[in-house]
């Protein structure tokens, strides 16, 4: 048995193409991820910078953000954030970056 599916498919060959186009980004910027407007909407902080340097570290890089010592960096985000940690941190915002790239122009 088969299933003809008639009707206006633009949506999803959109979300096809935007699948596409997410598998084939090998490289993202930590800072188009992590970004100012995730950091305002689910922290009270106004920036990644501005979370770091309130927690007392000085990160200009991505190196910087590795070399920050994660414990003491968990426990701030854990004592000032909604997250238990950085890696919570980040998981949602790749779920977020995914989502929005996901459905990009789709209505």
């Amino acid at each position: 048995m088969s299933v003809k599916i008639t009707g206006n498919l633009d949506g999803l060959k959109k979300l096809t193409s935007n699948a596409k186009n997410l598998k084939d980004q090998n490289q993202t910027k930590f800072g188009d991820i992590v970004t100012k407007e995730f950091i305002q909407s689910n922290t009270n902080f106004e920036s990644l910078d501005d979370l770091f340097e309130k927690a007392g570290f000085k990160v200009e890089t991505e190196e910087d953000i590795e070399a920050v010592p994660q414990e003491e960096l968990d426990n701030f985000i854990r004592e000032n954030t909604k997250f238990k940690g950085f890696s919570d941190l980040q998981v949602e915002a790749v779920t977020e970056f995914a989502r929005k790239q996901l459905f990009k122009g789709i209505k």
